[in-house]
C-alpha cells in the first residue's frame, strides 16, 4: 500500500465566458498536455484516468481520451455536481492508497451550452409556487432535501439569514465580491470577463463559465522511479454529506452545506494531523457570497458571529482564495475544484506569481455539492 500521495503535475485552461467556449478535445488536451508537462512525465506511464463533468453526454469521454492520444486505460467517469472534480481526486488517491495504480491523470470539462445565462444556470427563475415558509417542515428531513429542487429561493433565504440574523449589509457583501475581482485579475485563468459591479445582485452567485482543469497524482515510489515533481502530498481527504437530525432543525444552511462542511473539515483535519491554525491559504466553494461567508465559519476560519468583520479584512490568515475563487473566475463545475487545486499547488511550491502568500506550505480545497455531499483535501509541501 502506498503511504503517501502526491501531486506531481497540474493543468488548467483560461476560463472564458460560455458565449467564447472552446471546442471539448482542445480545451481538454491542451489541460492534459499543461499537466504532463508540469509533471515532466509521459502519457504512457498514466496507469488510470478519472474524467469529471457534470453535463457532458454519455460516451464523451472516452472519445475525449481517444482525441487526446490516451486509449486503452481504465477510465472512470464522475458525474457528481459541484463536487465531481474533488469526487474525482478523492477516489484516485484511495486508487493509488490501495496499490492499484501509481499515476493517475485527474481530467474535467464541461459542455455547457452556449448563451446560458447565469439565471438559467443556476435555476433563479424557478421559484416555488407554493409560499416558501409553508415548504420549510423542521422536523421533517425529507422535505428540507426537497428545497435543492429551488435553488434560487434557497440562495435567498441564505442571503435573508445572513442580513437579518446576522446584521450583515450590502458593505460586507461587496467587500467579498471586490476581494474575488481583484484577485481574479492577478490570475491569468481566471474569467475572461468578469461581471461589472452593477451586474453583481443578491444573491451574489458566480458566473458559469467554460474550461478545463487536469491534475496528475503519484505515489512516492512513481516520482522516485521516473523523477517526476513530488514537492506537494495530499495529507487528507474527507467527504461528508448531511444527517436526517442535522436536516430536521429546519436550517437551511445545512441543506447547502453547513454542517457537512464542519464535519468534512474535522475529518479532514485528523487525517492529515493538523489544526486550522497551521493553514497558510484556503480554496473554497464561494458558488455565492454567503457561500464564502458561511463556508469561511464551518471551515474553522472564523466564528460564526465574526463572519462580517472577517469579510471585511484586508488580509486573513489563512488567504482565502487568493485565485480569485469561483466568484472571481467562474464556476466550471467539471473542472473548479482540479483549478483550485491547482493554485494551491503553486501557491505551495512558491510559483504563484503576484498572487503569491508567502511562506506558503499548507493548503486547503473545499467543494460541495448545494449540501448534498463535501469534499474537504488538505495538501502540504514536503
Amino acid at each position: 500500500m502506498a503511504e503517501r500521495v502526491l501531486i506531481a503535475g497540474v493543468g488548467v485552461t483560461p476560463f472564458t465566458p460560455l458565449a467564447v467556449r472552446g471546442s471539448l478535445p482542445e480545451l481538454a488536451g491542451q489541460a492534459v498536455r499543461m499537466a504532463l508537462e508540469d509533471a515532466r512525465i509521459d502519457y504512457d506511464l498514466i496507469d488510470q484516468v478519472f474524467m469529471s463533468s457534470v453535463n457532458t453526454s454519455v460516451g464523451v469521454s472516452e472519445q475525449l481520451l481517444m482525441q487526446i492520444g490516451l486509449s486503452g486505460i481504465p477510465l472512470f467517469c464522475i458525474r457528481d455536481g459541484g463536487v465531481a472534480a474533488s469526487t474525482a481526486v478523492h477516489l484516485a488517491r484511495n486508487s493509488i492508497l490501495a496499490g492499484e495504480a501509481e499515476a493517475i491523470l485527474v481530467l474535467g470539462v464541461e459542455d455547457l451550452q452556449a448563451g446560458v445565462s447565469k439565471r438559467m444556470f443556476f435555476g433563479l427563475d424557478n421559484f416555488p409556487d407554493d409560499d416558501w415558509s409553508e415548504l420549510i417542515r423542521p422536523g421533517d428531513p425529507l422535505s428540507m432535501i426537497a428545497q435543492r429542487d429551488h435553488p434560487a429561493a434557497l440562495y435567498a433565504a441564505q442571503m435573508n439569514w445572513l442580513q437579518e440574523r446576522m446584521g450583515l449589509g450590502d458593505r460586507c457583501f461587496e467587500q467579498v465580491v471586490e476581494r474575488a475581482r481583484a484577485q481574479a485579475r492577478l490570475n491569468p485563468g481566471a474569467l475572461a470577463v468578469a461581471p461589472e459591479r452593477g451586474e453583481w445582485l443578491p444573491p451574489y452567485l458566480c458566473p458559469p463559465a467554460c474550461g478545463a482543469a487536469a491534475v496528475l497524482l503519484c505515489s512516492a515510489a512513481f516520482a522516485a522511479r521516473y523523477g517526476s515533481r513530488g514537492g506537494v502530498a495530499i495529507l487528507g481527504s474527507a467527504r461528508a454529506g448531511e444527517t436526517l437530525s442535522e436536516l430536521a432543525t429546519g436550517n437551511l444552511l445545512d441543506v447547502l452545506g453547513r454542517a457537512a462542511t464542519r464535519r468534512a473539515a474535522a475529518q479532514a483535519y485528523a487525517q492529515a494531523g493538523i489544526g486550522v491554525e497551521d493553514l497558510d491559504v484556503v480554496e473554497l466553494h464561494d458558488q455565492s457570497v454567503g457561500d464564502y461567508l458561511v463556508f469561511s465559519a464551518a471551515l474553522g476560519l472564523c466564528e460564526e458571529e465574526g463572519m462580517g468583520e472577517f469579510a471585511l479584512r484586508t488580509q486573513t490568515k489563512p488567504a482565502v482564495c487568493p485565485s480569485g475563487g469561483l466568484l472571481g473566475c467562474g464556476l466550471v463545475p467539471g473542472a473548479s475544484a482540479l483549478a483550485q487545486l491547482a493554485e494551491l499547488v503553486r501557491q505551495l511550491r512558491g510559483e504563484a506569481g503576484t498572487r503569491q502568500v508567502p511562506g506558503a506550505r499548507v493548503g486547503l480545497q473545499h467543494s460541495a455539492a448545494v449540501g448534498r455531499s463535501v469534499t474537504v483535501t488538505i495538501l502540504q509541501r514536503v
